[in-house]
């Protein structure tokens, strides 16, 4: 899928994988419970539209500190 649609998923995407380095990075557990959460939900999204969100955007929650 291509357009506005999936320019927003991707950019959502990028959001959700920045927030969740920083949380790991500052070890805030908080944060990194609502990142992971909010990373889940834009990949759902992402694979139930056919969004392709690129191999490091795919893997970057794959793994959590917790």
């Amino acid at each position: 899928m291509s357009g506005p649609f999936a320019a927003a998923i991707r950019e959502r995407a990028r959001s959700a994988r920045t927030a969740l380095e920083r949380a790991r990075r500052e070890h805030d557990v908080d944060e990194m419970l609502v990142a992971e959460g909010e990373w889940d939900d834009v990949v759902r999204l992402a694979r139930a539209h056919g969004v392709e969100l690129g191999d490091e955007d795919a893997e970057s929650g794959e793994e959590t500190a917790l």
